[in-house]
């Protein structure tokens, strides 16, 4: 029969594990190292955003100038300069052009909305003069700043207008014979990075092999190179044993496959 000695390990055992799996949570720091933990976006003060990172126990604050991005609850976000200052977006659409929401001065909702080339130039998304001010800025690409003067494209088509342009700008840079760099990382980077802190999460046998081949899976993808066949049929060998991850796993692997 089981003592309350077992009964209390059992229980610091099941907490353990489930901190560990919440610590999804991870940041990006300038130099490209990992941090993971928990995060709080601590309110701005001055011109730069601040987030904090429970380290271990210790809490450390980092400004958006130390910190590239970062991915919590299931968003990514990323530093951004606007206007004078220094700002954490949400990441809403990736792309040579992305679209990116703020959160307003003495306000706590995401409701700003920003537009970011890959050549650093942005703008706020206006709610007068939409037609004119996008026209404007989209104007290395004549076929969509067209459209919008003719007003054959409005607000409502926002992200079509997205997806045109990241298309045009993508058909003239190949013609040039050059290759597109995204601005931030792609919906593949993200899951896979995701998917990487949920296995570190886990225990099991074949973890030190899994992570090493995600670490491979990981390079291809940042190349945007297509991923062989024989790295996710081994992925999927050393997780045949670990049922929690297996509807991550499918998802990565869709995605992988795209």
């Amino acid at each position: 029969m089981p003592t309350q000695h077992s009964f209390t390990l059992i229980l610091l055992c099941l907490l353990t594990y489930t901190v560990a799996l919440a610590q999804t949570d991870y940041a990006v720091t300038l130099k490209g190292d990992t941090l993971r933990g928990e995060l709080k976006v601590v309110v701005s003060s001055g011109n730069l955003d601040r987030l904090q990172i429970n380290l271990s126990g210790k809490k450390v604050n980092y400004t958006a100038l130390q910190i590239k991005s970062y991915f919590h609850s299931g968003a990514v976000y990323q530093s951004m300069k606007y206007e004078n200052a220094y700002r954490f977006m949400k990441v809403l659409k990736a792309g040579y052009l992305g679209l990116f929401a703020f959160r307003p001065e003495n306000q706590s909702s995401w409701d700003g909305r920003y537009l970011a080339k890959i050549d650093g130039s942005g703008m706020e998304v206006p709610n007068l003069g939409f037609k004119k001010a996008l026209s404007k800025y989209l104007s290395d690409c004549h076929d969509v700043s067209n459209r919008l003067e003719n007003g054959d494209l409005g607000k409502r088509d926002l992200e079509r207008i997205i997806d045109l342009y990241n298309t045009c700008i993508q058909t003239k840079t190949i013609a040039l014979g050059g290759k597109l760099t995204p601005l931030i990382a792609n919906e593949k980077e993200v899951a896979v990075k995701n998917f990487v802190a949920k296995v570190e999460a886990e225990s099991f046998l074949a973890k030190k092999d899994a992570l090493d081949l995600l670490k491979d899976i990981q390079a291809k993808v940042s190349k945007n190179e297509t991923v062989p066949n024989y790295l996710i049929e081994g992925l999927k060998s050393y997780l045949n044993d670990t049922p929690t991850l297996a509807k991550d796993l499918e998802g990565v692997i869709a995605l992988l496959k795209k």
